[in-house]
């Protein structure tokens, strides 16, 4: 019975934090549209973002680990699963100067267009050419391979190669990024007060890939290769 109720309690916690991160864009969003450029807009959003996770911290409904030394990635295609939904709060949080690349539709959602903007590159053809000088000032570029959350059970969906034809074709490195969850929470098609009567823990572990070039042929057998690499670090073996 009383774990019934801490989970009742918890996910009402969770449903009032969400709603206050939801208001928290709204009131943002008039500065960031008056900033021009990702290196002005991209750190008023990390800074509201870093108060978000801070409160899911202090109440007690998350927590965050990580191992693997010095986390400051700079210039390098990272690619992560996706576990849940606020994976990419969570990376940006960790990882100052890092944009993510978003799927199209978010861009047009009237209530996340600016702070998508603010901290985002497009997911179509133009990525490798809009990202490079990004990359070559330092940024680093976030992308999550499955293209959607990963499957409930833990595993990985299927890989698509823009992470990798990124990397190739900007010489980039790849930092990848697993993340494990201690419970699912937020994943696709599950509601956000279900959190459970524990604190939910973010176990995140690296590895870098060292860059490799783009061939002057063979582009694809190279993505497809490098794609492969990513997955085999992906699934948790030899992270750091």
């Amino acid at each position: 019975m009383m774990k019934r109720l801490r989970a009742v309690a918890r996910g009402a916690v969770a449903v009032a934090l969400f709603a206050v991160f939801g208001l928290g864009a709204v009131v943002i969003t008039p500065a960031v549209m008056l900033l021009r450029g990702h290196d002005r807009r991209q750190p008023v959003v990390r800074a509201a973002w870093r108060i978000a996770v801070r409160l899911f911290a202090l109440t007690g409904l998350m927590r965050v680990e990580r191992t693997g030394g010095d986390w400051r990635v700079s210039g390098s295609v990272v690619v992560a699963n996706h576990p849940s939904l606020i994976d990419v709060v969570l990376l940006v949080v960790m990882l100052p100067r890092t944009l993510y690349v978003a799927k199209r539709g978010l861009k047009t959602n009237p209530f996340l267009a600016a702070i998508v903007r603010a901290t985002a590159l497009p997911d179509d053809a133009t990525l490798p050419r809009r990202a490079a000088p990004y990359l070559a000032a330092g940024w680093n570029v976030l992308i999550f391979p499955e293209g959607t959350r990963s499957p409930a059970a833990g595993g990985l969906g299927p890989f698509h190669r823009g992470a990798a034809q990124l990397a190739l074709r900007t010489g980039s490195q790849v930092t990848c990024v697993r993340i494990d969850v201690s419970r699912r929470v937020l994943g696709k098609n599950q509601p956000p007060w279900d959190v459970g009567s524990e604190t939910v823990v973010y176990r995140f572990r690296r590895r870098d890939i060292a860059a490799e070039t783009a061939p002057d042929r063979g582009v694809r057998a190279a993505a497809v290769r490098l794609t492969g690499r990513i997955r085999d670090a992906l699934s948790g073996a030899d992270m750091i």
